[in-house]
């Protein structure tokens, strides 16, 4: 894809993805999150209507169960510390330990009572429409966007320049390979050098082919 035909294809999905997605308000239930796709995709959280968060994933389902977990989605941590680090009881939560219980509820209550989140299915170019929107809107949950350096976005030639088959589709023949040296044991590392992706799309491809659940690894 030329410049000007990713910028259109980016341009077109931010407005999906804010104008024409459906917005569902958030619920900590396991009933709330069977209504989500096991898709990969883009989505966007919004606290009293105004945004506040965006992220991608391989599998839009799982990404919103993480939500009920502190250790599993950062959203949460984020909100713990801006909202009620003036707690008495705060403690700093990590992917490692949870908020203590009080404000654990506090961020259960928060998000239930003012958040809202859309999403839009989308296989290529995930994470750079989250970049986009990232570096565009400013969102006060994503805040290593704030921390640290600038975002940076890439082209789809640029990424190819590291990993000559990043963005391009999967083949039927690509999955088998896959499977088949999932199998024998080779790690993230060695299957991406041989297929050429990065880590993470190894390990998106993983888990929507379910590998490690079929073969129990």
């Amino acid at each position: 894809m030329k410049e000007a035909e990713i910028e259109k294809y980016l341009s077109k999905n931010e407005e999906k993805l804010l104008n024409k997605c459906k917005t569902i308000k958030v619920q900590l239930t396991r009933e709330w999150i069977k209504q989500f796709p096991q898709n990969a995709g883009v989505y966007v959280f919004r606290e009293n209507n105004k945004i506040s968060y965006f992220g991608e994933t391989g599998n839009i389902k799982g990404r919103m169960s993480d939500i009920l977990n502190t250790q599993n989605h950062t959203i949460r941590r984020n909100i713990g510390e801006t909202n009620f680090s003036e707690h008495p009881n705060y403690q700093k939560a990590s992917s490692k330990r949870k908020f203590p219980i009080d404000i654990e509820n506090l961020v259960n209550k928060w998000i239930e009572s003012q958040m809202t989140v859309s999403f839009l299915p989308l296989s290529l170019g995930r994470k750079e429409l989250e970049e986009r929107l990232c570096e565009k809107f400013n969102p006060k949950y994503n805040l290593k966007g704030k921390r640290g350096s600038k975002i940076k976005t890439y082209s789809k030639k640029e990424k190819q320049r590291e990993h000559r088959m990043a963005y391009e589709p999967w083949t039927n023949i690509d999955d088998e390979n896959l499977e088949i040296l999932f199998c024998e044991g080779k790690t993230i590392k060695e299957l991406s050098k041989i297929f050429e992706r990065n880590d993470g799309a190894i390990r998106s491809r993983i888990k929507k082919l379910e590998l490690r659940e079929k073969y129990k690894i």
